[in-house]
């Protein structure tokens, strides 16, 4: 779901979090926790 919502947000952790209805430092928190890095979402 995370992964999904960054791919289609081409790593922006911002759009990412409105598309998940969340706030950017709650997605951020989930992406650490889960060891997901943004880099490797951008295009």
């Amino acid at each position: 779901m995370i992964s999904n919502a960054l791919s289609v947000a081409g790593g922006n952790v911002a759009r990412a979090a409105r598309r998940l209805d969340v706030s950017r430092r709650l997605l951020a928190y989930k992406m650490k926790k889960h060891g997901l890095d943004r880099s490797c979402f951008k295009r």
